[in-house]
């Protein structure tokens, strides 16, 4: 299977389609939950890739403030009053998923694409995730927790603060190719890392051979 990068004009669908379900679900929680919302990821840093049959993933944050009436609820109530939420604004070429992480929107259409959505505790320090955490005893029920995020990066400073040029070489000649063959590797090949994990090593090696010459 072939990768090459997406635009953002062509993912442009799926942009608005996500930002068109987030307001409907702040409308439909606004009585319980407050929350932000920002687009990160590929999306976010222009690094993202398209398969052959044209699919593609969107990664969207949820970040619940302290208006939150609902917020000191245990993590599975919240997930469940979310999924409820994303899963009543599904249009009939739409299904939502309950991920270990995520809500994520599966839409089959001409121009297929993934959205994942995923709850942040937003205060005081927006550093805990729900995560599903399924009992070994009851494995068949849904439980979630809040856990700890990894620490942000400096690469991700890094590539903000490289001039337009050097982005480009560094996307187009690195970090696209080697999340390309991230992902044509087995789920179970222990030596396959996530696309954010491809970005940071990526960014820290071009910088760091960039020092050196």
């Amino acid at each position: 299977m072939s990768f090459k990068r997406i635009s953002k004009k062509k993912c442009k669908i799926a942009r608005q389609r996500a930002l068109k379900i987030i307001q409907e679900v702040r409308k439909k929680l606004k009585s319980q939950y407050r929350f932000a919302d920002r687009l990160v990821g590929s999306g976010k840093w222009g690094t993202m890739i398209e398969n052959e049959n044209g699919e593609y993933d969107l990664d969207y944050q949820i970040l619940l403030t302290k208006n939150s009436i609902d917020r000191f609820k245990k993590p599975t109530e919240i997930k469940n009053d979310f999924f409820q939420a994303f899963e009543s604004c599904k249009k009939s070429n739409e299904k939502f998923e309950n991920s270990t992480t995520a809500i994520t929107l599966i839409n089959k259409d001409n121009q297929p694409f993934h959205i994942d959505f995923v709850i942040i505790r937003y205060f005081p320090e927006n550093n805990e995730i729900i995560r599903r955490n399924n009992k070994l005893e009851t494995p068949q029920k849904n439980e979630f927790t809040w856990n700890s995020l990894p620490q942000w990066n400096p690469a991700y400073l890094k590539f903000k603060n490289m001039d337009p040029k050097s982005k480009q070489d560094l996307i187009e000649n690195h970090i696209i190719p080697a999340k390309s063959l991230e992902k044509i590797k087995s789920e179970n090949d222990p030596t396959k890392i996530s696309s954010a994990q491809v970005f940071v090593r990526e960014v820290n090696n071009y910088v760091a051979k960039r020092k050196n010459h």
